[in-house]
């Protein structure tokens, strides 16, 4: 019934406001292609076509419509589309927890330790650590500056060799994109939700490399395609695997202690059928036609106020209405927790507290994703030496 009256208000006042242009294409020439590329349809068909994950992106329909200023509208409709149309999913669920390798935990924990020792977190300085630049994504006052403590080459090594972990998650053949950090948030920081580069940031992780002894948990939160929202707490040495073109995902709440530090790591799919310049020419059109109308206030729907390309829910706590616990969004919040077990990927319908696949998949000979498309076989967690640590 709601989408039959946003319908039926599109067509009533679609032709009081007609924008001419559409970034570098004319509104007219985008309706021309959209109808081509076959997006007439409205609402659209969601993908995945689960309950959850039409739940969550008809509610963000109805949101997005809502909002006020003309470049915020059109932001959010082009990154809903992405999500919730554009971009394909590889995985059942979009996300996934596991253990790293310990050598490559040790190696990026080194870096890590070394940094903090010999510059200090308050003031960086020297060759490889920098305080990040002001970007809307990230919240905070200057001093709350993420650090940046990086290395590209040991980065990039590091992206090779994960490549099969990532591999073995999501089923398909990957190219490494690229790793950035180790990223230090720190004190009075949060990271509002978002989705990344349809392009490039396809298959992506989040290695928790360590944070400081007064760190207060920090879970990264991950909407998933059967409609929860996930909570990951993770521990030193855990990737969460998730598809982070599609799915939204940030730390809204905010942080409380000296610095949490993961590395990030993208991957795009190998296939040559992939094209990542099309997507973004397919998220433009996709976007419906009555996208510049300013919808009515709606009794019960959530405020959605744009921030650069991320979001937020003002109104709510931790400024995502799934993370208050008054909201009814929240009922469908899910709690884990970490060390993830190694070897295994957990996901939806393991336990969160314990970390272990119900009983009954067991029994069955479930094998914790050991067999699923590819296997975690091209990393062996133990080969390595302290002359490899040494060589940092």
């Amino acid at each position: 019934m709601v989408m039959k009256s946003l319908l039926l208000f599109c067509c009533t006042t679609a032709l009081l406001y007609s924008p001419t242009v559409v970034h570098s294409m004319s509104e007219e020439h985008r309706l021309e292609q959209r109808q081509k590329h076959g997006y007439a349809q409205w609402p659209p068909t969601v993908v995945p076509n689960t309950p959850g994950w039409n739940r969550i992106m008809n509610r963000r329909f109805e949101q997005i419509s809502r909002i006020r200023n003309r470049d915020d509208k059109w932001n959010a409709w082009v990154a809903i589309m992405t999500s919730a149309l554009i971009a394909t999913n590889y995985t059942e669920n979009g996300w996934g927890l596991t253990r790293a390798p310990d050598h490559i935990t040790r190696r990026l924990q080194l870096r890590l330790n070394r940094t903090l020792l010999e510059e200090g977190i308050i003031d960086p300085s020297g060759k490889y650590t920098y305080k990040e630049h002001y970007i809307p994504v990230i919240g905070g006052e200057e001093h709350a500056r993420p650090l940046m403590i990086t290395n590209a080459h040991d980065n990039r090594e590091i992206l090779n060799e994960m490549t099969p972990f990532f591999e073995w998650w999501s089923g398909i053949d990957l190219k490494p994109s690229i790793a950035y950090g180790i990223r230090a948030y720190r004190n009075d920081s949060n990271l509002l939700m978002h989705i990344d580069k349809p392009t490039s940031h396809v298959i992506s992780g989040i290695y928790h490399v360590g944070r400081s002894e007064d760190a207060e948990p920090w879970p990264i939160v991950i909407e998933d395609f059967h409609g929860n929202t996930n909570q990951v707490y993770l521990t030193p040495g855990d990737i969460l695997f998730y598809e982070s073109s599609k799915c939204n995902h940030g730390r809204p709440q905010t942080f409380y202690g000296g610095y949490y530090a993961s590395l990030f790591m993208h991957y795009a799919p190998a296939s040559p059928d992939f094209d990542g310049k099309a997507l973004l020419h397919e998220r433009d059109l996709a976007v419906p036609p009555h996208w510049h109308v300013d919808f009515p206030p709606q009794e019960g729907l959530d405020e959605f106020e744009m921030v650069g390309t991320s979001f937020k829910e003002p109104k709510c706590k931790n400024l995502l209405c799934s993370l208050d616990e008054t909201s009814e969004q929240s009922k469908n919040t899910v709690n884990w927790y970490g060390p993830a077990p190694k070897g295994m990927i957990v996901t939806n319908g393991w336990d969160p507290e314990t970390m272990e696949p119900p009983k009954e998949w067991v029994e069955r000979g479930y094998d914790g994703g050991k067999k699923r498309d590819g296997n975690a076989d091209g990393i062996d967690s133990d080969n390595s030496s302290d002359e490899e640590e040494d060589e940092l």
